[in-house]
């Protein structure tokens, strides 16, 4: 009766974890139950049902409810069955605890005075195990470590209209059979483009393969359209499922400069012409400022150029080659296109190379000597070129860590240790100072410090920072962070290092160690073995039980142990000496 208490119905506690994944349907048969029915023309009852994950300590957690419902029951027809329904639940009911469904009323007008003196003459019933009036409850499971599981480290992109954002899969058959094992995806059509790659994938026994899901927003997309969509994977022993969100990234600028030569040559006087293309490779129209790199000077036909989306234009540069270049020589120019509306710049470079035509006649022997002198110069300028191109392209920082990945419990602290090394020599001008940040994606309420946000390295030296990230304990199992330390030398360009960090459940771990007492034993004596089983887990151990066992004979048991995280227990277990010894102690 729903007037006086809720309906509540579960199952028996789960010996593993299983996992809800899909939709979950609630059918009910009610009764509006009236002393005369055909007294009253109408009756409307407002139900609301639920579906609950029980603890072994009593507490309820709601997994899923839905609205509250009317039914509206006409004189005589005062039973009714109707089905409520939960779209999309992923939930994982761990080991231990119970699955239940909850119907309950939400509003009823005979609780209120003066109304509520008819109450008695009312019920509101939920009918169930008769042949006719069949409740039931139909929910998809995948048991939690057999059948199939689908996992993405990335399930969220931005990209722009029209471009590509792919998403790589790993479909991992945990089954002891080669499964084949169908991809598909909820997205039913329309102005986006979803591919699945290969829709079937064969998978040997306790294995995994890869498979890339493509999500193409249409071009005509604009900044905040997105796409939600769910992936299932689903085998001959379970299924899995897991969502991508596709969005389109805000227009951001952009450009490209292209030179149309690699190398000119030209004679000492002499004037030429360099030819760059100038494109706007950004998603809005934007105008470029022009500036010329050269040490010989260089002027460009125009001092900026604006720029459609996808747009381009040349852009010719001319330079005068001075009348005391020696011959071989080789120069450098540069145009360098900077974005008026942002930080975007691009710069692209040719070479100038000096040619000296000696003029016929006599002196020959003088020529000759002029030739190999300018020849040897000229080798000496290109080295001293390519030394500071060297210079200027060598990394100025490099990032290692041992660990890059790490896989914990929601609550713990992850501790990665950065090496940052200056390779460059170990002189006064190779001390560099680096400052570092943190970027990336940090889920709300995660916290991420480095301990230190500066350092100064001598050359050839190396130094550690610590980045501390600290997780809540209510974060879901399906939440995880892509960071980047990123360091900026006082010159050079700045690296960065990815770290990734995913959750898993909370697990017990259990470390031991064995004494005995006395250490060294004959037979018959009577020794002591002291188990001490620490547990550095996060999840307290429950119904432990140590057993010792002599030349594969049990000799003593102790059952029922409990362990805390952090939390270690000492027992001791007495037996008697054989002959000859071997020991060992389980823990189960």
């Amino acid at each position: 009766n729903l007037d006086e208490q809720p309906a509540l119905r579960g199952t028996m506690t789960f010996s593993a974890d299983i996992k809800i994944n899909g939709d979950v349907s609630i059918t009910v048969f009610i009764e509006a139950d009236f002393i005369r029915p055909e007294l009253l023309p109408i009756q409307v009852k407002i139900i609301k049902a639920s579906l609950i994950d029980v603890a072994p300590s009593g507490n309820v957690e709601v997994i899923g409810a839905t609205r509250p419902t009317p039914l509206v029951f006409i004189r005589n027809e005062t039973l009714k069955s109707t089905t409520f329904k939960l779209d999309n639940i992923e939930y994982v009911v761990s080991a231990g605890h119970s699955l239940g469904v909850k119907i309950e009323k939400t509003f009823d007008i005979l609780s209120y005075f003066p109304f509520s003196i008819f109450s008695p003459f009312f019920s509101t019933n939920v009918l169930y195990d008769a042949s006719y009036t069949k409740s039931y409850v139909l929910i998809p499971f995948n048991i939690t470590g057999e059948g199939i599981s689908l996992q993405c480290f990335s399930p969220e992109k931005e990209v722009r209209p029209g471009e590509d954002a792919i998403y790589t899969l790993i479909v991992y058959n945990n089954g002891d059979q080669q499964d084949t094992i169908t991809i598909a995806s909820s997205y039913t059509g329309g102005d986006w483009t979803v591919n699945t790659g290969d829709s079937q994938l064969t998978v040997a026994a306790q294995s995994f393969s890869y498979t890339d899901v493509t999500v193409t927003p249409p071009a005509n997309a604009t900044e905040g359209d997105y796409l939600n969509i769910t992936i299932t994977a689903t085998g001959t022993t379970g299924s899995d499922s897991l969502w991508l969100n596709t969005s389109v990234a805000p227009p951001e600028y952009g450009v490209t400069v292209e030179a149309l030569y690699n190398s000119l040559e030209a004679e000492p006087g002499e004037q030429v012409t360099f030819e760059f293309l100038v494109e706007n490779t950004g998603d809005l129209y934007d105008t470029y400022d022009l500036f010329v790199t050269c040490i010989w000077g260089g002027t460009p036909d125009r001092n900026s150029v604006s720029l459609d989306v996808g747009e381009s234009e040349q852009v010719s540069v001319s330079v005068t080659v001075p009348e005391n270049a020696t011959n071989g020589t080789t120069q450098v120019v540069g145009l360098t296109a900077q974005s008026r509306n942002s930080d975007e710049e691009s710069t692209a470079t040719s070479t100038l190379r000096v040619v000296y035509t000696a003029p016929s006649g006599g002196g020959s022997n003088f020529m000759t000597t002029i030739f190999w002198i300018l020849f040897i110069v000229g080798v000496v300028v290109i080295l001293i070129l390519a030394y500071y191109l060297g210079r200027t392209a060598q990394k100025m920082v490099l990032l290692e860590c041992d660990e890059r990945v790490a896989e914990v419990a929601p609550g713990a602290q992850v501790a990665f240790t950065v090496r940052l090394i200056n390779p460059l020599e170990k002189t006064e001008k190779g001390k560099q100072r680096y400052r570092l940040k943190v970027e990336g994606r940090i889920p709300e309420k995660w916290k991420a410090e480095l301990s230190q946000e500066e350092v100064v390295i001598d050359g050839g030296d190396e130094a550690e920072v610590t980045l501390e990230v600290q997780i809540p304990e209510d974060s879901p199992l399906d939440e995880w962070t892509s960071l980047d330390v990123v360091a900026t030398p006082q010159k050079g360009k700045s690296e960065r290092l990815n770290l990734l960090i995913t959750l898993r459940e909370p697990e017990e771990r259990l470390q031991t160690e064995i004494t005995h007492e006395p250490e060294e034993f004959g037979e018959g004596e009577r020794v002591v073995t002291t188990v001490t089983i620490e547990n550095v887990g996060e999840k307290t151990a429950e119904n432990k039980k140590v057993i010792l066992f002599v030349n594969g004979k049990e000799k003593n048991r102790i059952e029922g142990i409990t362990i805390k995280p952090n939390a270690h227990v000492k027992i001791e277990l007495p037996w008697i000496a054989e002959e000859e010894n071997e020991v060992e102690v389980r823990v189960e």
